[in-house]
């Protein structure tokens, strides 16, 4: 974990949920399960990436652009991953839960990790 607090906390929530897809999906739930679930894991993805972008932009984060644009792309793929489950025109296979968790630990272990040393520099935290 990244060892600031309020976003380790978070990140344990999202890979909860991640997790709880996960079940979902071995458990042959279908959009009715799965759909709730996504679009609570997208809301609350939304909200961690704010809490982290505000903590880069208090700390003046030389990265800020590089990190925001991986925030982005990571909305922009689950926003497109909801509406095609939910429209039926994509299904959920296991690769989904693993691309997930997969993203979400690189981007927790690299870039996150690269931010959270500037922020303690800076004395600040989440």
């Amino acid at each position: 974990m990244t060892g600031d607090k309020k976003v380790d906390t978070q990140h344990q929530q999202l890979f909860d949920m991640v997790n709880e897809i996960h079940d979902s999906i071995m458990a042959n739930h279908g959009r009715e399960v799965l759909v709730p679930v996504l679009k609570r894991l997208a809301k609350y993805t939304v909200e961690h990436f704010a809490t982290e972008e505000a903590l880069m932009q208090r700390t003046n984060y030389p990265g800020y652009a590089a990190h925001k644009a991986q925030h982005d792309e990571l909305t922009a793929k689950a926003v497109e991953i909801i509406q095609g489950y939910e429209s039926g025109k994509i299904t959920l296979p296991m690769t989904l839960s693993r691309f997930l968790t997969d993203w979400l630990r690189n981007h927790i272990k690299k870039s996150d990790l690269e931010m959270i040393k500037h922020v303690q520099k800076a004395g600040v935290s989440a």
